[in-house]
């Protein structure tokens, strides 16, 4: 199996590597920067790599990942025209299949890795989730088959579901890794050690796999407590963004609360 890439950010440099690390030939790495792609080839010898415009001069793939942001993709599939027989596959979590649509002589494909992609951080590629979603049973196999190679979890799922899977992610990860940057802004501002908080959050995120989080809530929100609310509100006078962000969840910690999901119970 002959895998394409392209793009060259995050996604697309996890993806060269841990497919390089398997032995699934990348044929080439297609990047709008020629130079971004040079580099990826470091961890790909074989690829070729190319900023061409024309897209049926890419070296022959089996499949084609389509790693570049989501609010690239329109564009890209707008001026690509990928070589007949080939099944092309974005990778992103809010996009919808039918995306590809206006593609031809080829089938199509979501191929999406659940992780958050840094560039300077290694990946375990086995622990990562696949969601995979194809326009055909033989696109469907191929990005099965691609997928059971990188890793231990490989799932079908139909594009609505995959969208609140990636909702759910952007509340699991995105938002709580800001507000883990707030927290250390605020011991920055108050000249203390940022790794206070390292064995709070190391127990707040093993408790959150060992139970319900909203059963395990603690905090001045879920107890009511509301002159430790309001000494906080004045102390973040200086920041209203972090303050503002504080009363709204406060507000849906308590709301939860309201509706008695911390106690195990189903609203």
């Amino acid at each position: 199996m002959k895998v394409g890439i392209v793009g060259a950010g995050n996604v697309a440099t996890h993806l060269v590597k841990g497919l390089a690390k398997i032995g699934v030939e990348i044929p080439v790495i297609y990047s709008r920067t020629l130079a971004s792609a040079q580099r990826l080839v470091e961890h790909a010898p074989t690829a070729i790599p190319t900023g061409a415009t024309n897209f049926r001069e890419l070296p022959h793939a089996d499949i084609y990942l389509l790693a570049v942001p989501d609010q690239a993709l329109p564009e890209l599939v707008q001026k690509a025209s990928f070589p007949e027989g080939a099944v092309v596959a974005h990778t992103s979590g809010a996009q919808p299949l039918a995306l590809l649509a206006s593609l031809t002589e080829v089938t199509t494909g979501v191929f999406y890795p659940l992780q958050t992609f840094s560039k300077e951080k290694d990946l375990n590629w086995a622990q990562i989730p696949i969601c995979v979603e194809a326009s055909t049973p033989t696109a469907e196999e191929a990005l099965l088959t691609l997928g059971k190679r990188l890793s231990h979890q490989v799932v079908l799922m139909k594009g609505e579901e995959r969208r609140q899977l990636h909702v759910a992610a952007v509340f699991a990860c995105n938002f709580t890794n800001h507000l883990w940057g707030v927290a250390q802004e605020i011991l920055k501002k108050a000249d203390l050690p940022v790794n206070l908080v390292a064995p709070l959050v190391q127990e707040t995120v093993q408790k959150a796999f060992q139970f319900p989080p909203f059963t395990v809530q603690t905090g001045p929100a879920q107890r009511g407590d509301v002159n430790t609310i309001e000494a906080h509100l004045q102390l973040l006078s200086s920041e209203p963004q972090y303050q503002h962000l504080y009363q709204v969840l406060t507000q849906s910690i308590q709301t939860v609360a309201e509706k008695g999901l911390v106690s195990g119970k189903q609203a």
